[in-house]
């Protein structure tokens, strides 16, 4: 499945200027349909297709979520990673990727939960700092990403992978918005996240080699 990225100068002017991000996701929360497709939830998005697909993809791993989503959502943020590390202008998934469902309850919740902070996220949220999402820009969040797709895609004890799901939301915003100073938080908040994870990783294989040595 291939969706188009930001197209040229006259298209801008052609289409009418894309709904907030918030807007999109309660529309998708609120549709008919007891399931949605991560195919259904990305068709049509064009203007903003990789910023997002990365915020569809992080968004359940915000909160508790089933078995297999966090798994699933990972490694379409690695995915996604690696169309912005290669400067694809075309974001591509898998299409096994894209034909998996999610709850539109579970969807609905996880909106309920983010919305009122998108919101307020969005309030300040403006065009500036184009330096963080110029194309080669992009390079370096692809980076950040794939690392936080990888992080997502172990069995984090502990915090599970909320931390780094809560990165990438901010990291998916800035990049919708094409706000620089937004994805700069994000990035920041990556290597936290990174840190956290990783400590939490560590602590519990201290806590098993402790164990085994006292026995």
């Amino acid at each position: 499945m291939q969706i188009d990225d930001h197209g040229a100068g006259p298209d801008i002017h052609t289409h009418p200027l894309p709904a907030r991000t918030s807007e999109v996701l309660r529309d998708l929360a609120y549709s008919g349909g007891e399931r949605v497709t991560f195919s259904e939830i990305l068709t049509g998005l064009r203007h903003r297709a990789f910023g997002f697909a990365m915020l569809v993809f992080a968004l359940p791993c915000v909160l508790p979520m089933p078995p297999g989503v966090p798994t699933v959502c990972g490694a379409a943020l690695a995915i996604i990673a690696l169309n912005l590390i290669a400067v694809r202008r075309r974001l591509w998934l898998p299409s096994a990727i894209t034909e998996k469902s999610i709850a539109r309850a579970d969807l609905r919740r996880v909106v309920d939960r983010v919305l009122p902070l998108l919101e307020r996220l969005e309030r300040v949220c403006k065009p500036r700092l184009s330096i963080f999402t110029e194309p080669i820009a992009r390079v370096l969040i692809g980076v950040v990403v794939l690392v936080l797709g990888v992080v997502m895609i172990l069995p984090i004890p502990l915090i599970g992978n909320m931390p780094p799901g809560a990165a990438a939301v901010v990291i998916a915003v800035g990049v919708t918005e094409r706000d620089g100073v937004v994805v700069l938080v994000g990035l920041v908040t990556a290597v936290a996240a990174i840190a956290i994870a990783s400590a939490a990783t560590w602590a519990v294989i201290l806590a098993i080699v402790h164990y085994f040595a006292s026995h």
